[in-house]
């Protein structure tokens, strides 16, 4: 994304944190002589100029001794929380203003970035826009952002309409090349309009409709980003609901393997761990840890952490059962590894968790070979599928 665009995809700031310069967050906030704040580099390059003055209230200034740090506001804008300018493609982050720049160098959740000859084309390419877009939502930002300057050149191609075609140059004429404006009916026998005056009629008209648009648009986004906001909520209430009540039968499916073992690989300390899955309704609760082994390498490692619970003064303790792990083959289900294992009570890694997760583990450390996993197939649209059940006892 380019870095104007990811300017716009930032939440507006409140009028004491946006710099009168740039009209963005303030980024390392001054305060000058005359109380006005600024970002440090917006206000330097500006007073660089031949008559160095404020841009606010002209009043001279230095930029050696009438600047000065604004560490008060720093602290400000740095409490504040913005959601990742990709919420609409999955991205619920949030994270200071002035982080989402260096943030969106590194989301997973940026689009693809295309070829030039497949990036989307500004609706005004026709009247001279040149822009071009990686998705959807960064065009829109653009047509919000750069109203101004398609109505410049909407005027500049009526322009050339006029002077390039004098005989045409009527209201009607202008309209029918535009597309966009209906004439005053033939019948107007006593119509005094110039050339000019239709002119002048129908940007007033253009302007409008552009405004209007531009409203519902405006007012569509909104609709769409609280309705995006509503689905991630109940996606996320969803997805905690099937935790709670898949009776100790859950399934991980993780993402971006390969990337996770390339990483796994350069750091052996890197460890994955699934979300927290229930053996019933208010009954115990576990994840799985996925990671190289520690002896070797060659080796997956697959364990089994308990969970505290609101209600684990209710339980039993320490925790006892069987529990089977799988790691299910896409296609080919006589190749799924399956191994079945009985809890030992006198082992830490079951007894009563005193911090959200037990550190202490149970299960594989050599689970099975990497190579096979990947040779024989397990991986499916870069995909792992770990599949544990546990039974209390």
């Amino acid at each position: 994304m380019q870095e104007s665009s990811i300017a716009d995809a930032i939440t507006a700031p409140e009028a004491r944190f946006e710099c009168p310069i740039c009209l963005s967050w303030l980024r390392d906030p001054v305060l000058t002589y005359c109380g006005h704040r600024f970002c440090r580099t917006c206000i330097q390059s500006w007073l660089e100029k031949d008559n160095p003055i404020c841009p606010v209230d002209n009043m001279k200034l230095q930029k050696d001794s009438d600047i000065f740090p604004d560490n008060f506001t720093r602290r400000e804008i740095s409490q504040h929380r913005t959601k990742c300018p990709n919420i609409i493609r999955g991205c619920y982050q949030e994270l200071s203003p002035l982080d989402v720049e260096a943030h969106l160098l590194t989301c997973k959740f940026n689009p693809p970035e295309l070829p030039d000859n497949e990036k989307l084309r500004c609706t005004f390419v026709d009247y001279g826009c040149l822009a071009k877009f990686e998705d959807e939502p960064e065009k829109q930002r653009h047509l919000e952002k750069d109203m101004q300057y398609h109505l410049t050149l909407l005027s500049q191609k009526l322009t050339k309409i006029v002077i390039n075609n004098p005989a045409n140059a009527s209201a009607s004429g202008i309209a029918q090349q535009a597309n966009f404006w209906d004439p005053p009916s033939k019948n107007e026998q006593n119509s005094n309009f110039t050339a000019n005056e239709a002119t002048d009629n129908l940007l007033k008209t253009l302007y409008e409709k552009i405004v209007i648009l531009e409203q519902k648009s405006r007012e569509q986004d909104i609709i769409i980003a609280n309705m995006s906001n509503q689905l991630a909520a109940n996606n996320l209430a969803m997805s905690k609901i099937a935790l709670r009540y898949c009776h100790g039968s859950y399934l991980w499916y993780i993402n971006d393997i390969k990337n996770k073992i390339n990483t796994m690989r350069n750091n052996q300390h890197i460890m994955h761990y699934s979300p927290g899955f229930y053996t019933s309704s208010n009954g115990y609760k576990l994840c799985v840890r996925f990671n190289l082994s520690a002896k070797d390498p060659n080796y997956i490692a697959v364990l089994i952490h308990m969970m505290k619970t609101e209600h684990d003064h209710t339980l039993d303790w320490p925790f006892s059962g069987r529990i089977s792990v799988s790691i299910i083959h896409p296609t080919q289900s006589f190749r799924t590894i399956k191994e079945t294992m009985m809890t030992r009570p006198e082992l830490d890694a079951f007894k009563r968790p005193v911090q959200e997760l037990n550190p202490k583990g149970f299960g594989y450390t050599e689970f099975t070979l990497l190579e096979d996993i990947i040779e024989q197939g397990f991986i499916d649209c870069n995909q792992l599928l770990i599949k544990v059940n546990v039974q209390p006892v």
